[in-house]
């Protein structure tokens, strides 16, 4: 079968042709405008750069101030601390301190200087706790300005204790137990002189034990043989005997009207409150009399008391020629014989 070609037409031939190129319009460029532009935008961000160092720069100074002013206020509270710390320790006193209602204590020691002055130049001593008592030391050129306190027999590098009736005078530790000795003989001087006595005398008297041997049978046993003496027995018997160490005080009046004299010293002692009711309110008014009296009733030191003053100089070293102790001790065994004529 034969098969019939078909012919293509011009019409039915669609020529395709390419497309023409397109171009596009470059304006015209100003390159000094380009060029302060680059500046302007090099100085922005210069001017930006700029300012965030300074504000990172200021950042940094206040935070470092900041740092400095917590580390400062660190600093001042620890040293303030230590401070505190090293004034509890030394615990100086100042003139204002001794303001009306002060407690002064029973003894004073009094130094020349101490190395606590140093740190705290207006003080006029400290506070020091020995064997277990409050000992106030004060500096001697310093504490003369204080007029309400007085020192006997002056105010010296030395231990002062308080009077017994006194609290503002302080009698130097050694000559203690010798002052008050005179000062209480003297006031039996007065009180003789005021009631109108004629004589008075006052000796002192030391106790002294003696003892005495002596032997005895021991009873009468019955055995089986009898009666029977028993061993006889040796028996120690101590007595307590006093001798006159001698006359201390003694005067002649020519006597006058009593009058109730002022009691210090001796104001508790039953004895001589007696003698002046007797002198001045009976109506067989008394002639003459002797009372033995207690040594140590006014001392101010007791024993017991006397052995922690000895304990404080002893942890100051400071040396006596006795121990209080035993000073105490001697006075315990002491009387006055006093004699009293009108």
């Amino acid at each position: 079968m034969n098969q019939k070609k078909e012919v293509l037409k011009d019409e039915d031939i669609e020529i395709i042709e390419p497309d023409k190129p397109k171009f596009f319009r470059v304006p015209s460029v100003d390159v000094n405008e380009v060029v302060d532009g680059a500046k302007d935008v090099a100085e922005n961000t210069a001017k930006f750069v700029g300012d965030a160092a300074n504000a990172a720069t200021d950042f940094a100074q206040d935070t470092l101030k900041q740092a400095a002013d917590v580390f400062g206020k660190v600093v001042k509270r620890l040293d303030d601390t230590n401070r505190q710390q090293q004034f509890d320790k030394d615990r100086p006193v100042f003139l204002s301190d001794l303001e009306e209602g002060f407690a002064y204590p029973k003894m004073i020691r009094v130094v020349e200087k101490d190395r606590r002055k140093k740190s705290y130049p207006d003080s006029i001593g400290y506070w020091q706790e020995v064997k277990g008592t409050d000992l106030m030391i004060v500096y001697q050129k310093d504490f003369a300005s204080v007029d309400n306190v007085r020192f006997y027999p002056k105010l010296e590098d030395s231990v002062y204790y308080v009077h017994p009736l006194d609290d503002h005078l302080y009698i130097e530790i050694t000559e203690y137990f010798t002052y008050l000795k005179e000062q209480r003989v003297a006031e039996l001087k007065r009180i003789a002189q005021e009631l109108g006595a004629k004589h008075f005398k006052v000796q002192i008297m030391e106790e002294r034990l003696s003892s005495n041997k002596s032997k005895t049978g021991a009873g009468i046993h019955f055995g089986f043989l009898g009666q029977k003496a028993g061993p006889k027995v040796e028996k120690e018997k101590s007595e307590k005997n006093y001798e006159y160490l001698g006359i201390i005080a003694e005067a002649t009046y020519v006597g006058k009207e009593p009058k109730e004299p002022c009691l210090e010293l001796w104001a508790s002692n039953e004895s001589i409150k007696s003698l002046v009711r007797q002198r001045l309110f009976d109506e067989n008014p008394l002639q003459s009399e002797t009372f033995r009296l207690d040594y140590n009733t006014s001392s101010g030191i007791k024993e017991n008391e006397a052995a922690k003053i000895d304990g404080v100089l002893k942890g100051i070293k400071f040396n006596t020629t006795g121990s209080i102790l035993d000073e105490a001790k001697k006075e315990s065994k002491k009387r006055f014989e006093y004699t009293i004529e009108f």
